[in-house]
This record gives structure tokens, C-alpha cells and sequence, in this order.
């Protein structure tokens, strides 16, 4: 078996030098610090997690909870979070919840989660909000868009309502007057205002303001139910086409916005199938930035989130929280340290073809 002590003559280090560098402390020259890592691959030098706990009480392992895995956004998060992870010297334990809140319970219970370092729960549903709320006192947590959670445990958060304001408006731009909005239901601006606590509540709480700014119609018939499937898109479309007396009608949309790309996706296959040209009848616009959009015809244009940048920031935040715990067997709280903080990620509009005319 390959040890530490293998790697740090390879290197040309002492043992602690390699040590740190194993455990990305930033403490080492940048120089150094690739030397050892190299030494590291050349030898196929795998950290022992048993000893590292007895010794530290960590053990390199992050837990990661996603929704749904079978969906394009949280699947390329997933594999980004890894990779990050990976590159930091961690080891990562992926788990999908479906919306279950009884399952995030558990999870955050459960024997694979206290065997993790910290953990990041992505898209928490509104009924485990306690149980993640009062994680952090035993055992360093991040939410990802954990909505109402914010100032109770450290949150990063999609820019929903900034993002699909800037979504419409683009639309817009290119000519678009009477916009469709598919993956929700219809509510006020007044209700939202008061209660937005879901992505899909906030999303369409920046596409009003957006219509709204641009004095366009707001009402029940502007909105559709679906789920953020491609299949749900799809069909959603499909039902609202078949309405239509003739395939001559003039359409009462010109533009659709889409909750997240997949639902745009799906979108965009009904409206090929039934011989509707995009964008030259109607405008598309999804929301996430997902790679797969760049394979439509046309492209799907839609508002970019970076998974790169989700995963920079939940494990530095995630990172400082499991450095300030106590080490040694005996510790089994976490420091108290800083209060919870907040972080807005950025978002561009990514401009692919199938909202620009």
C-alpha cells in the first residue's frame, strides 16, 4: 500500500508539506504543492479515510443531496460538484431526495450523512426547513436555493427573479407582446410579493414585473401548469396547440417562457411538430443555461447559471465551515464563528437563436 510518506519522497517534502497538500490547505507553494500532487498520481496514492478520522475526526467525505438526478441541470451540478470536490482533496456522496421532504429528514440523519465532513442540500422542499435549519449546530451544511432559509443557515441562491425578469425583457426586445409562461401557476403580483418562497414563485414574479414595466398583458390565460419535464413541456404545448380550430389560427402568444430549459426543450419539439417556426412565430426562452440547448434547432437561448460557480461557492462556504469545527474524536459541535451568510450567484442571458428575430 502506498503511504504519505511514499508520496513525500517522491516529492522531496517533508511529511507534514505532503499532509497539507493532500488536505488542500492553502499553505504551500503553488510549486511545491503540484510536485507532491504528481507524486501523488505517479504512485496512485489514495488518502486512509479510517486513520485520517482517528486522527482528525474528518474524513474527507461531502454529502451532496439533489433533487433529481435524471434532470439536466442537477445532473451537470452533480458532476461538477464532484469534480470540484475531487480536485479539493474531498470525497463526495450523492443522494437524490424526488421532492421527498420525509427522505431529506432522514437523510440528513442518516449513517452515510454523519460519516460526511459537511454536507450541501440542493432545492430543500419548504417542509424540511426546520431540520436543515438546525443541521448546522452538529454538522457543517450549505443550501443550495433553500428559499426561506436564508439567515438561518448559510444559502447560495439562483437569481430567479433578476434572471427571468432579464429573460421577458429580452423577449421582448426582440418583438415579443403577448408572452406565454409555462411551468407554473397563475398568481398575482400581490400574492407572490408576499409569499414567494419556490423558484417557480419567483421566476414568474420577474417575468410580471418585466410585462408589467413593458405596460404587456398580465392574466390567468398567461400562465401554464406543467411540470419542469421535457415530456410535461412537450405535452403542456401540444394540449394548448390542439385548441386551436385550424392549424391556420392566428396564435395568441408570441413568445413563451419556460420555467427551466428542459420544459423549454419540450416546448420546442411541439411547436416544430405542429410546423410553428421559431423564432419567426414565436420566441423561446428558457432558464438555467444548459449545454444541451446548444444542440436545438434553433439553439435554445435562456439565462445562464454556471455550475462551476454553484460549486466554487458552496464548498468554499461549506469548506470554511468544516475548518472552523474542532478537531480530534472528541468534537461534536461546530464552531460558532460567523452568523449564516448569503450568496447570489450571477446569470447572463445566453443568446442561442430561438428568442432573437
Amino acid at each position: 500500500m502506498v503511504t504519505l510518506d511514499d508520496v513525500a519522497v517522491r516529492a522531496g517534502v517533508s511529511r507534514m508539506t505532503a499532509s497539507n497538500v493532500m488536505r488542500d490547505r492553502p499553505i504551500v507553494k503553488p510549486e511545491t504543492a503540484e510536485r507532491v500532487r504528481k507524486a501523488a498520481a505517479e504512485l496512485g496514492y489514495r488518502p486512509n479515510l479510517a486513520a485520517r478520522q482517528l486522527s482528525s475526526g474528518r474524513t474527507g467525505i461531502i454529502g451532496l443531496s439533489v433533487a433529481d438526478l435524471d434532470m439536466i441541470f442537477p445532473a451537470a451540478l452533480a458532476a461538477t460538484l464532484s469534480d470540484e470536490a475531487t480536485r479539493r482533496g474531498y470525497q463526495l456522496i450523492t443522494q437524490q431526495t424526488r421532492m421527498s421532504a420525509d427522505y431529506e429528514r432522514a437523510m440528513m440523519g442518516s449513517a452515510s450523512t454523519q460519516v460526511c465532513d459537511g454536507t450541501i442540500v440542493c432545492w430543500p422542499t419548504r417542509d424540511s426547513a426546520d431540520a436543515l435549519a438546525a443541521a448546522p449546530q452538529s454538522h457543517p451544511t450549505v443550501v443550495f436555493d433553500g428559499f426561506g432559509l436564508d439567515g438561518r443557515v448559510d444559502c447560495v441562491f439562483t437569481p430567479c427573479v433578476e434572471g427571468s425578469r432579464a429573460a421577458v425583457q429580452h423577449m421582448i426586445e426582440s418583438g415579443a407582446r403577448r408572452v406565454l409562461v409555462l411551468g407554473t401557476v397563475f398568481r398575482t403580483a400581490d400574492e407572490l410579493a408576499e409569499s414567494a418562497t419556490m423558484s417557480a414563485d419567483l421566476r414568474l414574479l420577474g417575468a410580471i414585473e418585466a410585462l408589467q414595466e413593458a405596460g404587456l398583458p398580465y392574466e390567468p390565460s398567461s400562465v401554464i401548469p406543467c411540470g419542469w419535464t421535457r415530456q410535461s413541456g412537450y405535452e403542456a404545448m401540444t394540449r394548448l396547440l390542439a385548441q386551436r380550430e385550424t392549424v391556420t389560427d392566428v396564435l395568441d402568444f408570441d413568445a413563451v417562457f419556460c420555467m427551466a430549459d428542459t420544459v423549454a426543450i419540450g416546448v420546442l419539439k411541439a411547436l416544430t411538430d405542429a410546423g410553428i417556426r421559431v423564432p419567426d412565430d414565436v420566441l423561446v426562452m428558457g432558464f438555467d443555461g444548459v449545454e444541451d440547448g446548444r444542440y436545438m434547432n434553433p439553439g435554445l437561448s435562456s439565462v445562464f447559471i454556471n455550475p462551476a460557480e454553484v460549486a466554487q461557492v458552496c464548498l468554499d462556504m461549506l469548506a470554511d465551515r468544516i475548518d472552523a469545527r474542532p478537531t480530534g474524536r472528541s468534537a461534536v459541535t461546530v464552531s460558532t464563528g460567523a452568523g449564516p451568510r448569503t450568496h447570489m450567484l450571477a446569470y447572463r442571458i445566453l443568446a442561442r437563436g430561438s428568442a432573437e428575430r
